[in-house]
């Protein structure tokens, strides 16, 4: 059976189209995510009047004008294109800006993203269903700031890509910052598109002026490849997955690792292609500070492992799409295995056998527990309720899933 195929980065795509429309002129962009997360940022970026065009997995975008809305922007609940997009328009936006989505969009942390713009002289104006982003009057030529990074990179990369379309270099400092990969990722990609920017612990410089078009390729997600791996390693099965960049600064990644120390084979068989052989040896012990989203993944994974596990670093998690801390404990006990939470950070889990009486699990919604609940029920089977819910970064799963399973 040939690899399983994975689909493209959330993460890299909903940078790459916001850097394609900051770059003056014409990018093309091949192989990104076709799924609701990165459709919300292709709909928002043509909503702010941008020339959007896909063909036949190629997209290209003109870059280099003034966003503009003439009626509200909708943003699904996705948080990177909510985040990436706020700094951008607070400092270039011609007029006030509608922002809707879920309701959860807007429950998820935006104060210390806020407070600098704020600063700056936006106005983020938040109601029942959304709110007004009033832009500065007069957009700086460069930021200075102190940023509050302890809940999220993102709050960093969002500023970091505005940051790059002023016209002198800017400086951004923190003392704290979650799953810090991340801003490996957005320097790497800022390079891609001509800014060269220098990361160092707890600072940042970004060169202004820098931007310009691209033609390039996206790469495969790290993280809809985690549950492929995970199932290998709670199988004993052989399996590949591509197309994988082995270079690439996903956090996740750090998948391979993870599970090669924890008994399991691997190997690139081709460039963009690895195999990974299980089954584990023994349980997890893992430090997630830099790739929490593969917690819910690796959860599962414990639940099913020969011995007790350990994941740590998942203070971010109760702030995702769901409280992902709270519902992967839940998740570890439909498997029939003990989960232990403690404070904010860590997951202690013993494997055992489920009780004859589970009912369907609910992901609440959140596309990377279904992944996590999928990777469960290979051993002990299991409904699932809102199955589709994994639209949001994988739409093809269930059938990508089946074809992995020879169903």
């Amino acid at each position: 059976m040939g690899p399983v195929r994975i689909p493209g980065s959330k993460s890299v795509t909903n940078r790459a189209l916001l850097l394609a429309a900051l770059a003056p002129g014409t990018s093309e962009l091949r192989g990104g995510l076709e799924a609701e997360d990165t459709r919300w940022m292709r709909q928002a970026l043509r909503g702010l009047g941008f020339h959007l065009e896909e063909r036949d997995g190629l997209w290209s975008l003109e870059g280099g004008r003034k966003p503009h809305a003439e009626r509200p922007l909708w943003l699904g609940a996705s948080g990177t294109t909510l985040r990436f997009l706020l700094p951008w328009l607070a400092l270039s936006a011609g007029s006030p800006i509608r922002l809707e989505g879920d309701p959860r969009l807007f429950e998820r942390p935006l104060g210390p993203l806020l407070d600098p713009l704020q600063a700056l002289g936006a106005k983020w104006l938040p109601d029942a269903t959304g709110a007004w982003l009033q832009p500065t009057l007069t957009a700086p030529r460069h930021l200075d700031l102190q940023v509050d990074a302890r809940l999220s990179s993102q709050f960093l990369s969002g500023l970091a890509l505005a940051a790059a379309a002023l016209p002198d270099a800017s400086h951004l400092t923190w003392s704290k910052v979650a799953s810090p990969s991340y801003l490996v990722l957005t320097t790497q990609w800022l390079g891609r598109f001509g800014c060269a920017a220098e990361l160092e612990s707890g600072s940042w410089r970004i060169p202004g002026g820098a931007l310009g078009p691209q033609v390039l390729a996206l790469p495969g997600d790290w993280s809809a490849a985690a549950a492929f791996l995970a199932a290998a390693a709670a199988t004993g099965k052989r399996i590949r997955v591509g197309p994988l960049d082995r270079e690439d600064s996903q956090g996740d990644r750090a998948m391979l690792s993870i599970l090669e120390a924890a008994g399991c084979d691997i190997r690139w068989v081709e460039p963009q292609v690895v195999e990974l052989a299980g089954p584990l040896l023994r349980g997890l012990d893992a430090d997630l500070t830099d790739c929490p989203d593969l917690g819910p993944v690796l959860s599962a994974l414990a639940a099913l492992a020969p011995a007790p596990s350990e994941l740590r670093g998942l203070q971010t998690l109760p702030h995702k799409e769901c409280d992902r801390l709270v519902a992967s404990a839940e998740l570890v006990r439909w498997l029939g295995g003990q989960a232990e939470v403690i404070g904010d950070h860590t997951l202690r889990v013993r494997p055992g056998t489920p009780s004859r009486v589970r009912g369907a699990y609910d992901p609440r919604n959140d596309h990377r527990m279904a992944f996590a609940a999928a990777l469960g029920g290979l051993r002990w089977g299991g409904e699932l309720q809102d199955p589709q819910c994994v639209a949001k970064t994988f739409p093809g799963f269930w059938e990508v899933w089946q074809g992995m399973l020879g169903c």
